[in-house]
């Protein structure tokens, strides 16, 4: 195979840390948000979102059960699609987003945590 700077290859284990923080990182902020002050949900619904988001996001970071949570990841992604679509008011995340989130997921889901991760694969 031709590659530009093959020395990287060396390096292919922590392309997935850098997905899994970025991914984290995003559903972390979102779900911290929502539970200190509610953008797009109201009430008791809002905090149990929040913290389910704020979950998921420390748990990517941290690498523990990582295909686990990103198959979590994916179906709240694709239900936050879903309600995006049906309404663009209720959910003003734009849908490019969603996918590339979901894209990032689904690549977790195949890659595994990488380095630096609570469940390294045996």
């Amino acid at each position: 195979m031709l590659s530009l700077w093959p020395e990287l290859f060396d390096f292919a284990p922590i392309a997935p840390v850098i997905l899994r923080v970025a991914l984290g990182g995003t559903f972390l902020g979102y779900g911290l948000r929502e539970i200190i002050k509610p953008h797009y949900l109201r009430g008791a619904l809002a905090r149990i979102v929040g913290l389910w988001d704020t979950t998921i996001g420390l748990l990517l970071i941290v690498g523990f059960f990582t295909q686990g949570v990103a198959t979590l990841a994916i179906l709240e992604l694709f239900g936050y699609l879903l309600i995006r679509l049906a309404d663009k008011k209720r959910l003003p995340i734009p849908i490019d987003y969603l996918l590339v989130m979901m894209a990032v997921a689904i690549s977790l889901l195949f890659l595994g945590p990488g380095l630096w991760a609570l469940d390294l694969p045996l």
